[in-house]
């Protein structure tokens, strides 16, 4: 190591005493040479070096001023500037759109974290199930799949949460139609049956018709925070009751009849569903259990009989042939089921 650093400072000292050599030679009489600028000091310093960096970046110079060279010097470092400029600015428009994307996703859970906190939480449980996939397995790929199944969980638990919160959402939204329906046939207006709504109301659907009430108060209209309750709550239902209240808010009309209607809807498809969730509950459970246990089992039989099945590995391709046929006879065992228990409405 020293004896490099030696060698890099020997270079970087004759780099040195040749560009003062070429700045402060004396005069001497040279050859003409068409379109090219000779090296030799005429006039001041500056000169000599704008001569010399015209030569080395390849520039037009000739028999132009000062002025002249120095501009066509600046518009050299200009154009490699926004060049270098390009990359940076894509990379700037990636990180803004996945930013973008997380922080709606953070919003539709009901989560008070930044993104920035939430990619940090990411990062640290990866390096963490890399740690233990090097720490218990010591093997390069359980230090890879330790990585994936760290940074997957947060992003899992986040599907999670936002499910869970829209099916109450969903259960709750024909109690909240009929009760803005009810408000209007009394001579109410529509923001008094939203604070009716986050009055009365349990949440989730009280918070997202009180940040309703807080954006209007803030100066957005009436259809503009439901347009971003829109955004933060992906559903069906809700998606087309707002869209009843917006036309209802530019062209008029029996608002709650209306509403009323799609009130009966919503109570007859949320009961269809729950009742197609109980006849499957069985087997999604099996579904579930017969893909993780495989999988568990494997990971628990490793550390204990490690000889026994390092035989995956070291017994060369019928080892990652089986393994290549356990994973595939899972996840299509997965599929089967899932598909049978989808039923669309």
């Amino acid at each position: 190591m020293t004896s490099a650093m030696l060698i890099v400072g020997i270079g970087f000292s004759l780099i040195g005493l040749l560009l003062a050599w070429l700045l402060l030679a004396p005069e001497e009489e040279p050859e003409e040479t068409p379109g090219r600028v000779s090296l030799a000091p005429e006039g001041d310093l500056e000169e000599t070096f704008l001569a010399f960096a015209s030569q080395a970046w390849g520039l037009e110079t000739g028999p132009n001023p000062v002025e002249e060279r120095l501009q066509a010097v600046r518009a050299w470092i200009q154009g490699r500037l926004t060049a270098l400029q390009g990359p940076g600015r894509r990379i700037r428009d990636l990180e803004r759109g996945i930013t973008r994307g997380l922080r709606r996703r953070l919003a539709e859970a009901d989560l008070p974290w930044h993104p920035l906190e939430w990619m940090g939480l990411t990062v640290g449980l990866a390096a963490l199930g890399a740690w233990i996939g090097l720490q218990v397995y010591r093997l390069p790929g359980f230090v890879l799949l330790g990585m994936v199944m760290g940074g997957a969980l947060p992003f899992l638990f986040l599907r999670h949460r936002r499910e869970v919160r829209r099916r109450r959402l969903e259960l709750q939204l024909a109690d909240a139609l009929l009760l803005i329906s009810r408000t209007l046939q009394a001579g109410g207006s529509l923001y008094r049956a939203f604070e009716e709504i986050a009055q009365q109301l349990p949440p989730p659907i009280a918070e997202e018709f009180r940040r309703v009430m807080l954006e209007v108060r803030l100066g957005f209209s009436i259809t503009e925070a439901l347009e971003h309750m829109r955004e933060r709550v992906p559903s069906e239902d809700l998606s087309l009751a707002i869209t009843a209240i917006q036309i209802n808010q530019q062209v008029g009309g029996n608002l709650s009849e209306f509403l009323e209607k799609v009130a009966s809807r919503i109570r007859e498809r949320v009961h269809l569903q729950n009742e197609i969730r109980v006849l499957t509950a069985s087997y999604r459970l099996s579904a579930q259990i017969l893909t993780a246990l495989p999988l568990l089992l494997w990971l628990v039989l490793f550390p204990i009989n490690r000889r026994y099945m390092m035989r995956f590995f070291t017994s060369g391709l019928p080892g990652y042939a089986m393994l290549g046929l356990i994973l595939f006879l899972v996840l299509l065992g997965l599929l089967v089921i899932r598909r049978m228990t989808r039923i669309s409405l």
